[in-house]
């Protein structure tokens, strides 16, 4: 029997939908929602458009056709539900057509991979486009669960649902910019030689070259490098190809911000040589050159460039051994130390563009046996050795968390560990080096490097709380998560929502500073996509337990992210998206405090008496009330006064004639103890679900052991 789309009441009922459906009407796909395939959908009755609510056949063509769907799945008309189609589950010739990961888990129904819970069956082909941004030349790419603009996508997925579907535009948070498009193909040979480099500029530019790499790479021996580079630059024939290239290199990252056109032209001829050499020619300079290549492209806003050449880099270093110490101890100490810091540069530009992109890192540790725990002398050592540790705690939260799709206390309290031991041996020197009164005491390369390090230590916590700060947002919102954890479990959750929106505003705090003192250059990639993360979780943090709080520090991020917007367009998009985002989600929160102080004063009017502001304003003041049965009362406020008159007499003062003012006139044992009464039984009042939410699940099984939390 068809089940009717409405109730009794005129409320559209609930309904559990164990299988996923086949078409999702055209507002829910818009706003990247739940469907439950029924016309008009339970959202749309919810949002007051159940008289627009459509299916598309168009659409719902084409998505099939992309795969989302079976291929055999038979048309459903527009004003036809899915859901009593008559489906079969699919055989075992369709489950090969499913990913990888989803056969392995042994479910009998598809998991929807953007939404990420493995125990939840509830989905619709829509959310498969939150994963796929088009790049510059309109074509769809990949982006995994921890990158920023994933980030975005489940803002935008908590707005739309819950705040407001129109709030946050569309145009400027669907696809922001991914690659920005080169003026020429990549492979275009020069047709002229590269401009020749001048030796009394060399200084100049390799400096530059340490100011935005310290943090993030070093590749060279610490005091020889502006020499070697000025000796190539003097007899360049006497300097083999490979090597020569990564010099060119350095001086086209180094005059990348001052002169585009010559840097672009360096850059092009050091990329040609390492590729027509790269199969006869691997060595540290093979391994150093496509590194530069990579933090060139990154600094050139394509990081989908830099992900396929750091590859080149990534397998050249297993090929000679960078990732084992021993192999490298057999070059003599002074090898031994820079083969070493090569390996280590490796795994902080891997994972920086890994989690730009939510991409899988293109090195791991599983054979590795260098040291990252050993730290030298120098200062700016001390900041690549900061930076590794921190990574490899960001690596930690992207494989325990966001690669299985698992988040819980005990694995937040477990990587919080790392995070405090890491803080009790960086964080005091790094804070020192950026600070505005010690940054006089240090060099522009030591103060943006500790910044770049900082940054990340406060991205690594937002990574890691991120999700308990949407959780509580919804429930903020009034989704109503039925909850299965005690209260210290939940006051828990609530400790590392607000640990993201108090590391978003130590970022903010700490970058404003560098910018101020003038030192900080116009591109930085690390910064900006890790401000893009902080700026979001600012502006949607305003609608929760804080309030209003965060609002000058989201602006003050927004500041941020205009001052590398001068020639970021990266940072453009993302200031006029957090700029949206702010607007609505601060309007809303005025919107909402301004209800309830008016549902307060219509409360406290009923309970007391007391009349709500706008009737003292719109009425004239009363006359002095006679106590006389027959006294003429304005016809404005007849109605309300007699109400309260009425329960004031409905019950007898018995207070005034009882020996204890105390007493109460029933048994105290049908009293609900306190605790009871303010911790209740948590229920889904509007029908909302932890199925509905794009947040994997939160297991918060205290007493087990760490590994059963790893099941998919």
């Amino acid at each position: 029997m068809p089940i009717s789309p409405l109730d009794d009441s005129g409320v559209p009922p609930k309904r559990r939908r164990l299988e996923r459906v086949t078409a999702a009407c055209d507002l829910c796909k818009t706003r990247k929602v739940k469907c439950d395939g029924t016309q008009p959908c339970a959202y749309c009755q919810r949002k007051k458009r159940a008289d627009t609510c459509a299916f598309s056949t168009a659409r719902l063509q084409t998505t099939r056709s992309a795969g989302n769907t079976s291929g055999n799945a038979p048309r459903v008309p527009a004003g036809h539900s899915p859901a009593h189609s008559g489906r079969e589950r699919p055989t075992s010739e369709e489950s090969v057509h499913l990913p990888r990961a989803i056969q392995q888990t042994g479910l009998e129904e598809p998991v929807p991979p953007p939404s990420g819970r493995d125990d939840h069956h509830e989905d619709t082909v829509v959310p498969l486009e939150a994963r796929l941004l088009r790049d510059a030349q309109g074509k769809v790419i990949f982006v995994g669960d921890c990158a920023p603009l994933s980030f975005l996508q489940t803002v935008r997925h908590l707005i739309a649902s819950e705040v407001d579907p129109d709030g946050f535009t569309i145009a400027i948070s669907r696809d922001a910019i991914i690659e920005v498009a080169r003026p020429t193909p990549s492979g275009e040979r020069l047709t002229t030689l590269p401009p020749t480099v001048d030796p009394s500029e060399v200084h100049a530019l390799v400096t530059e070259y340490l100011v935005v790499t310290t943090g993030l790479a070093d590749l060279f021996e610490g005091g020889q490098m502006t020499a070697d580079v000025s000796s190539w630059a003097r007899s360049p024939s006497t300097v083999d190809p490979v090597k020569a290239a990564t010099y060119r290199l350095v001086l086209a990252i180094g005059i990348q911000e001052t002169d585009e056109a010559r840097a672009e032209a360096w850059f092009k001829c050091a990329r040609d040589d390492l590729l027509t050499n790269m199969c006869g020619s691997m060595t540290v300079a093979t391994v150093q050159g496509f590194t530069l290549i990579a933090l060139y492209m990154l600094r050139a806003f394509q990081p989908n460039g830099a992900y396929l050449y750091f590859s080149l880099a990534a397998r050249t270093a297993y090929a000679i051994g960078l990732h084992r110490t021993e192999v490298n101890a057999s070059f003599g100490a002074s090898k031994h130390a820079l083969r070493d810091r090569i390996w280590k540069t490796l795994r902080v530009v891997d994972m920086l563009i890994s989690n730009i992109l939510g991409r899988p890192p293109s090195a791991s540790d599983v054979d590795c046996t260098v040291k990252y725990s050993a730290v030298e002398v120098s200062l700016l050592y001390h900041v690549l050795d900061s930076s590794v540790q921190i990574f490899m705690i960001i690596e930690r939260v992207v494989v325990e968390v966001y690669s299985r799709k698992r988040i819980s206390i005990r694995i937040a309290k477990y990587v919080s560990q790392q995070l405090r031991s890491w803080a009790s041996k960086w964080l005091r020197t790094l804070i020192d080096a950026t600070s505005q009164e010690s940054q006089i005491d240090h060099g522009r390369d030591t103060v943006v490097g500790a910044c770049q390090v900082l940054c990340s230590y406060y991205y690594c916590i937002m990574l890691l709380t991120r999700p308990f700060l949407i959780y509580d947002l919804y429930e903020c919102l009034g989704a109503s998560l039925k909850a299965h954890g005690t209260q210290a479990e939940n006051d828990e959750k609530r400790k590392f929502s607000d640990a993201a929106l108090e590391a978003a505003a130590s970022f903010v705090e700490t970058l404003q500073d560098v910018i101020a003192a003038g030192k900080m250059p116009l591109r930085m990639p690390l910064i900006v996509s890790w401000l893009f993360t902080t700026s979001l979780v600012l502006a949607v943090g305003v609608l929760g337990r804080s309030g209003l709080a965060y609002e000058e520090s989201c602006k003050a991020s927004i500041q941020c992210m205009e001052y590398f917007a001068e020639v970021d367009p990266h940072a453009r998009q993302y200031a006029l998206i957090v700029q949206s985002l702010i607007e609505t989600t601060t309007k809303h929160v005025k919107e909402r405090e301004s209800r309830l102080r008016s549902a307060r004063k219509q409360a406290s009017s009923q309970m007391f008496g007391i009349l709500p502001s706008d009737a003292l304003g719109s009425e004239p003041a009363p006359e002095p009330v006679s106590m006389a049965p027959n006294h003429a009362m304005s016809a404005a406020s007849m109605p309300q006064q007699q109400d309260m008159l009425n329960m004031i007499q409905g019950h007898e003062d018995w207070t005034m004639y009882d020996a204890d003012f105390f007493a109460l006139p029933w048994l105290n044992e049908s009293d609900v103890g306190l605790q009871d009464f303010l911790q209740p039984g948590r229920q889904n009042l509007d029908g909302s679900s932890l199925a509905d939410i794009p947040l994997f699940p939160m297991y918060d099984q205290m007493n087990s052991s760490f590994g059963d939390n790893t099941g998919l």
